[in-house]
């Protein structure tokens, strides 16, 4: 389990205390609420997020540094979409002037740790990093091909939400002949499990639970949790100063939630935990189907693993191009289906 979780301090489930910050985040409003509280209180005096624009139709990322409570807002729920962190955001975080907090993917904070190691105009603004649970990013491909399987005949869209709502959740697309389409977020998530799409990047990282983070935040799948009337945060502390900012929208009742063992965290983690870490199965199935994949951890590899890392990478593989876009569009969901009931059958092995 450690080498999953990395070091850390203590482990919470927790929510925002303000009902309208839940409202569109994609979990607990956790992430909103506690950069909220950081801007009140004055200990940080921006924060850089990542906010999905729609730009002449098409879904988009875009990095920006909030410094009020609309900014915030305004960059809530999940991003399946990649990003380039060094081209888009490292600009901003070296001409912002003042104390800043940073939300980003595990692979981004990393490479924004170490490059702080060296500079030390970043290392001094750096007052908070949120990590993200992440277990791959898909290709702007992915979300493209999702938008037009559900749009109407020669509409537009205008606004696109990957998740909202409680549990699974549900995608929302709106279009500029005033449909409002929402469906269940399986409809992106089928395909996004089954790394249809992934980046490639993707297939080299082991790090699910961002170990750089002062604070790791994620959602929750224990099916225990799936009957709350809130939904939860996970939430891994990790640093002295992640605990000292946490703590206190604690007591302020910017945040609510409780101790909980990491054991609760890992439960709700338990298939995507193991298959990302397990590298050396990817670079055993990468082998097969002529993908390269660097393996530095060099760990034991079972036949059920194997077969979960090939069929990811061969899924992968398959969808790359245009010929690949217009294959994978063209699988019935049963088969889709199918496909994910077979992949976590065998990662619960």
């Amino acid at each position: 389990m450690q080498q999953y979780i990395g070091t850390f301090r203590q482990s919470y489930f927790a929510y925002a205390g303000d009902e309208l910050i839940r409202e569109y985040a994609a979990s607990g409003g956790v992430i909103t609420a506690l950069l909220d509280f950081a801007l009140r209180s004055k200990r940080i005096d921006g924060a850089l997020v990542c906010s999905t624009v729609v730009i002449d139709g098409h879904v988009a990322p875009q990095f920006t540094i909030a410094a009020d409570h609309q900014a915030l807002l305004s960059a809530q729920g999940s991003k399946y979409i990649a990003v380039d962190f060094n081209r888009d955001a490292l600009p901003l975080i070296r001409a912002f002037k003042g104390r800043l907090a940073v939300v980003a993917l595990p692979c981004d904070l990393t490479n924004l740790r170490r490059l702080a190691e060296h500079d030390e105009s970043i290392r001094e603004k750096l007052i908070l990093t949120i990590g993200l649970f992440c277990g791959h990013n898909s290709r702007p491909e992915l979300t493209e091909m999702v938008v037009d399987k559900i749009k109407p005949e020669g509409a537009v869209l205008t606004d696109y939400r990957y998740r909202q709502g409680h549990w699974r959740g549900e995608l929302e697309a709106c279009f500029d002949n005033g449909d409002v389409i929402h469906k269940p977020f399986s409809y992106f998530s089928d395909y996004q499990n089954l790394f249809y799409f992934c980046q490639q990047k993707c297939h080299h990282c082991h790090d699910h639970t961002a170990y750089q983070a002062d604070i790791s935040i994620g959602d929750i799948w224990s099916l225990r949790m799936k009957e709350s009337p809130i939904k939860h945060n996970a939430i891994i502390i990790r640093s002295e100063s992640g605990a000292a900012i946490f703590e206190a929208a604690l007591q302020a009742g910017a945040i609510k939630g409780q101790p909980e063992p990491i054991d609760e965290i890992c439960e709700g983690q338990a298939r995507s935990l193991p298959f990302h870490y397990n590298v050396s199965a990817r670079a055993r199935a990468g082998k097969k189907l002529g993908i390269a994949v660097k393996d530095p951890m060099q760990t034991r590899v079972r036949w059920f693993e194997f077969l979960t890392a090939y069929m990811a990478l061969k899924n992968e593989k398959r969808s790359r191009g245009p010929e690949g876009m217009k294959e994978v569009a063209h699988i019935p969901r049963f088969i889709l289906k199918l496909k994910l009931y077979v992949m976590k059958g065998l990662e619960s092995i």
